[in-house]
């Protein structure tokens, strides 16, 4: 499962890489792992293009979880992928919170909080 979803992160970074045109731009692969409040560990996987919306795999309680970006208020948000347990990861400058929201819900129960980044 793993190894599955590694390939489609660095599949996408690669599309992600080239234009239409065949011209390469640059994509922005960074890990990032973070310590939380109740001891609990994160690692992060951002796939940054140089344009358009970002990408982050989350790795989580022996779970990976394919993430898009989508518009947040402030920091960045990331939302599951259709088919992944609804994990919503609201990052702002080096810390986060993890968010989980049920199928057909509206309310979001926070599984992590106080995570910051490790150096």
């Amino acid at each position: 499962m793993y190894r599955l979803t590694l390939t489609c992160i660095v599949c996408a970074a690669l599309v992600a890489g080239c234009n239409h045109d065949g011209r390469e731009t640059s994509v922005d692969i960074r890990t990032v792992d973070y310590q939380c409040e109740n001891s609990e560990t994160l690692q992060v996987k951002y796939v940054m293009p140089q344009s358009g919306p970002s990408m982050a795999t989350l790795a989580f309680q022996n779970k990976l979880v394919p993430m898009h970006q989508e518009r947040a208020a402030s920091g960045v948000l990331y939302v599951a992928d259709k088919g992944q347990p609804g994990y919503r990861w609201h990052s702002k400058g080096d810390g986060g919170i993890l968010q989980l929201q049920e199928l057909g819900e509206i309310e979001t129960a926070t599984v992590l909080k106080g995570c910051s980044a490790v150096e």
